[in-house]
């Protein structure tokens, strides 16, 4: 399994969280990063992100109480054995071809989906390589059901996509490829029908992991999230400058992402208020329920060290992205040219409104 940022529609910097990850990654490892006085500055050498950036003072957030151990539950697959096990299921290989690579797709909306009883892979074959998702009946609503509503292509004028849909045994079976300008949607949109129809007829109904006392009510409360941690000097922003947004989208992965109900997510975005100023933006994804695959996605995600938040355990990379799990949920927090922070102190403040607003 390979992690990958989140798609909050933003592009990447190195800038942002990177300063910070240096002077915080080592305050994280040595003092458990339980302090909420814990600062660091913005030390990056973007070439084209010049400005002098001086230290933000957010509000001193408190810490959340760590509950008592939980036990983690798992989801039922709709394919024994998930992804590594689709490979060899009856029919698969005679539809895509000789099964050359396996994997489970990666973003935290991906292990959303598996959280609730649904799956999602990447499979290249002889023929092409595809990305499948068996999405949960309950999961199919809004965009989601325009997507699973019928076969269709997209096309820019040099490649574009195609996707075929089936609905069966409580899932709907969605898969994906990518096409040339040369290739014919009508002869795509059969070889993806194909697909997805030996792999709804391969897929069991899955089951999704039982709702515990301590996750909290989807969708996040935002506000108290950018009141708790001080948003606004982080993104270097008064509140009339600051505003909510939600990520763009352009393909189809992007498409089911923005729309699934299955992971929570507030994204913020500071337009730029000086020639040269870039703006600023700053997110937090969680999966409810996401825990069971904590050792999975800490494991890879890349370019990180281990750490503790709040008494959690945690990884944070070195441009400082922060991923957590409180023993229930899954948490990232992830952001770009940012005034200052402590990733401590912010991770911490995102737990304690999550604790403070659980069922």
């Amino acid at each position: 399994m390979r992690v990958t940022r989140e798609r909050s529609g933003f592009p990447r910097s190195r800038r942002g969280l990177a300063g910070v990850a240096a002077a915080v990654l080592a305050v994280l490892l040595v003092s458990g990063c339980t302090s909420a006085s814990d600062t660091a500055s913005d030390t990056t050498t973007d070439a084209d992100q010049t400005e002098q950036v001086s230290p933000a003072t957010p509000s001193p957030t408190p810490s959340p109480t760590a509950s008592p151990a939980v036990r983690t539950l798992s989801p039922t697959s709709p394919i024994a054995g998930g992804c590594a096990a689709l490979a060899t299921a009856p029919g698969v290989a005679d539809a895509l071809g000789e099964i050359r690579h396996v994997e489970a797709l990666a973003d935290l909306w991906h292990v959303g989906i598996d959280t609730a009883g649904g799956l999602a892979c990447s499979l290249r074959g002889s023929r092409a390589p595809v990305d499948v998702y068996i999405i949960p009946d309950a999961l199919v609503r809004g965009d989601v059901a325009t997507l699973a509503a019928e076969p269709a292509c997209e096309r820019d004028g040099f490649t574009g996509q195609c996707w075929a849909p089936v609905s069966a045994n409580g899932h709907v079976t969605l898969v994906v490829g990518a096409v040339a300008a040369s290739e014919d949607s009508a002869t795509a949109l059969t070889m993806l029908g194909g697909i997805a129809d030996a792999i709804s007829a391969a897929a069991a109904e899955g089951a999704p992991v039982r709702s515990q006392k301590t996750t909290w009510v989807k969708p996040l409360d935002c506000e108290k999230i950018a009141d708790t941690i001080g948003l606004t000097s982080i993104l270097g922003s008064d509140a009339a400058r600051t505003a909510l947004v939600r990520p763009a989208a352009s393909d189809v992965d992007e498409r089911l992402a923005a729309a699934s109900s299955m992971t929570a997510r507030c994204d913020w975005r500071r337009t730029p208020t000086a020639q040269g100023d870039k703006g600023a933006n700053f997110s937090v994804i969680a999966v409810p329920n996401g825990a069971w695959a904590w050792r999975t996605v800490s494991a890879n995600v890349p370019d990180s060290a281990e750490a503790t938040v709040g008494g959690f355990p945690a990884r944070v990379t070195s441009t400082g992205d922060v991923y957590v799990s409180d023993g229930v949920n899954l948490l990232h927090l992830q952001g770009a040219r940012l005034s200052g922070i402590s990733v401590a102190d912010t991770a911490q403040g995102v737990l304690f409104v999550l604790a403070t607003g659980s069922e």
